[in-house]
């Protein structure tokens, strides 16, 4: 339990953060509005509220499953799948060198 919010809302926010919403979209999802939505996006925005930790974790599960789709197709010999995974593959290098070399 997160406190300040309920299970049911914990629930649903990783349920959409699985599908790659963001915490903006899920908050639109969720009916919230005023403090409430400008709390929620906050908290799930920041990456050291357990929140925050939530919605990363469940957002992580979107891209293995673009992941293990991907090379799915690419293995059954789809040129355009395959093609889009070394792309991938690429552009995170390029990030993962960037935040080591930049803090970005």
């Amino acid at each position: 339990m997160i406190q300040g919010y309920t299970e049911e809302l914990v629930a649903s926010m990783k349920d959409f953060a699985v599908i790659g919403l963001s915490p903006a979209q899920i908050a639109e999802r969720l009916g919230l509005g005023g403090p409430e939505r400008r709390r929620f996006i906050r908290d799930a925005s920041d990456e050291e509220h357990p929140l925050g930790k939530e919605y990363l974790k469940s957002a992580s599960h979107h891209k293995d499953d673009i992941d293990a789709a991907l090379n799915m197709a690419a293995t059954k010999g789809d040129a355009k799948a395959l093609r889009l995974e070394y792309e991938l593959r690429h552009q995170d290098r390029v990030d993962e060198l960037k935040r080591k070399l930049f803090g970005i």
